[in-house]
């Protein structure tokens, strides 16, 4: 437990790359509830908007599963490089 409040306190490791995750899996759960409710609201509109709610909402739900991990996949790459950078400069400074 000390361990733990010693690096939440700390900023020599950076907890960005597991909150991302953490909400990544979040952004999931909420697209995917998000293409189930639209469903079913597409049906309360009647049995033709219903099929083309059966269709569209899953459709619309993948390209938002990909650009959820699209963003999500950005914001690991800026915090990657932010550890890289203190890589590089605490190995300059060493010289």
């Amino acid at each position: 437990m000390d361990g733990l409040i010693k690096r939440f306190t700390s900023f020599d490791k950076l907890i960005a790359t597991s909150l991302i995750k953490f909400f990544y899996w979040i952004g999931i759960i909420c697209i995917v509830l998000a293409v189930i409710g639209a469903i079913f609201a597409a049906f309360g509109n009647g049995f033709g908007s219903g099929l083309l709610g059966l269709i569209g909402a899953p459709i619309g739900g993948v390209l938002a599963l990909v650009f959820w991990r699209f963003i999500c996949e950005i914001y690991i790459v800026v915090f990657g490089m932010y550890d890289r950078l203190g890589t590089i400069e605490a190995a300059l400074t060493k010289k």
